[in-house]
């Protein structure tokens, strides 16, 4: 049987690809922060449920609705989930194309916080200027 938490993330990233915003943001808490590394136009820390909603708006607005992220495991217990994603989309052109871990701590079952580990951060980079 897998953990609760498996499966509240699988369910997650199946409403984030469906664009069923109500389902993602009933899974985070009130404060939540997702932490965006790198420099790109997109980097930074988006703190509450409105940010992150509009941080995802801006990800399917330049990516045209093109954006994709395929699961390939999800690991997870009572107080974080990591997930091992690939992730694809296009915009003006370019082709993004790589791997990347997701970390979400948790907290009584919804997210506090997100972090993202990504195989080729110069690509990501590269894709967002």
């Amino acid at each position: 049987m897998e953990h609760e938490n498996v499966e509240r993330t699988r369910a997650a990233y199946a409403a984030f690809a469906r664009g069923d915003m109500a389902v993602v943001t009933d899974l985070m808490s009130d404060d939540v922060v997702w932490h965006v590394t790198g420099n790109g136009p997109l980097a930074g820390d988006y703190k509450g449920q409105d940010e992150i909603l509009g941080y995802f708006g801006k990800l399917f607005e330049a990516t045209g609705g093109s954006l994709a992220i395929d699961v390939d495991d999800i690991l997870a217990n009572d107080r974080h989930a990591t997930a091992i994603v690939h992730m694809s989309a296009m915009r003006e052109g370019m082709i993004l194309d790589e791997n990347a871990v997701h970390v979400f701590e948790l907290e009584d079952g919804k997210v506090k916080a997100f972090w993202s580990f990504d195989s080729d951060p110069e690509q990501l980079e590269r894709f967002w200027q």
